[in-house]
């Protein structure tokens, strides 16, 4: 087993780096750490609308990025490291194979972690830890969070309670689970880093390769986090077809929104106020793409002086 040292604490940098190493390391397992700034990572087949609150993500600047692997919307910051396990598969989803090295590690460094649930690790009957996997090739890439000293506060606003189901769709919906940190079970504390250094040598056999990409290969990386995983169209445009109902009131007045997508493209839009010009509304929203700055314009267009209100309507 190798590991490849990753400093950036860029998360769209750190997903193509991760795909870049999927893809161009085929004869090593592979285990990574790596760290991102405040953002929420959605799976491949998540509605990012019905997962968080969009308006309120842009008001915190907390950038959205969406992953290659399936499962649920979690929240990164600085105190939580993830992990990335790549190995030879036969095919068959096996978490439990994947996690086992990592349940093992954290033992040794005085975790008392356990699997919980198909893809799970807690302490007790709180979650430190979910992963998700994508298998090409014959190889699996398996990652996962550990929450040490994350913000749970924010995770909890965030992820949690602003499940939005005016959204119906198909796609994939997280599950939500009482969690907690790794550095409130330790018997002797630690820092987040010595926590990496300290798993990082539980998990690789002595003498395994330490390597660094090298300037070209970071390039590479770079071109893939520009090109991929900062589009719009991996996104926004990979966002399951749904539809999209809210009532209440709006400037004193009913409303109801209604619209419906697909691969990103808004259509079916109305709205229904006394407070808006409805045609301009239809007009604008008809398709349009399905995107929070691009919304936000249509708001300012719609309602000048209460253009936040109304994107709180719309997303």
């Amino acid at each position: 087993m190798i590991t490849v040292y990753n400093r950036s604490h860029d998360p769209f940098y750190n997903l193509a780096f991760e795909e870049y190493i999927f893809e161009h390391i085929q004869d090593e397992d592979v285990f990574l750490l790596w760290q991102n700034t405040p953002c929420v990572v959605v799976g491949s087949h998540q509605n990012i609308c019905r997962e968080v609150h969009v308006p309120s993500l842009r008001k915190l600047q907390i950038p959205v990025v969406r992953r290659s692997s399936g499962g649920g919307t979690v929240y990164h910051d600085l105190g939580n490291v993830n992990y990335t396990y790549i190995t030879g598969t036969d095919g068959m989803v096996d978490y439990a194979r994947c996690m086992q090295p990592v349940i093992e590690a954290l033992h040794a460094i005085g975790v008392p972690a356990e699997k919980n649930r198909t893809c799970d690790i807690a302490i007790g009957a709180q979650k430190i830890s979910g992963s998700a996997q994508r298998m090409c090739r014959g190889r699996v890439l398996h990652h996962g969070t550990l929450l040490f000293s994350s913000d749970l506060a924010v995770l909890d606003q965030i992820t949690t309670h602003r499940k939005n189901d005016c959204f119906q769709t198909k796609g994939t919906l997280s599950d939500i689970c009482s969690v907690t940190n790794i550095c409130d079970h330790l018997a002797q504390p630690m820092t987040v880093e010595e926590f990496q250094e300290r798993l990082l040598d539980k998990m690789l056999p002595p003498g395994s390769a330490r390597l660094e990409l090298t300037q070209r290969e970071q390039a590479e990386v770079c071109r893939l986090r520009d090109e991929k995983y900062r589009s719009w169209e991996w996104t926004w445009g990979m966002t399951p077809a749904f539809s999209y109902e809210k009532s209440g009131t709006f400037a004193g007045t009913p409303i109801t929104v209604r619209y419906r997508a697909k691969k990103g493209i808004v259509f079916d839009a109305a709205i229904d106020c006394a407070a808006i010009d409805e045609a301009q509304a239809a007009a604008a929203l008809n398709g349009a793409r399905l995107d929070p700055e691009g919304f936000s314009a249509i708001c300012r267009a719609l309602a000048p002086e209460q253009a936040d209100a109304l994107m709180d309507w719309l997303l």
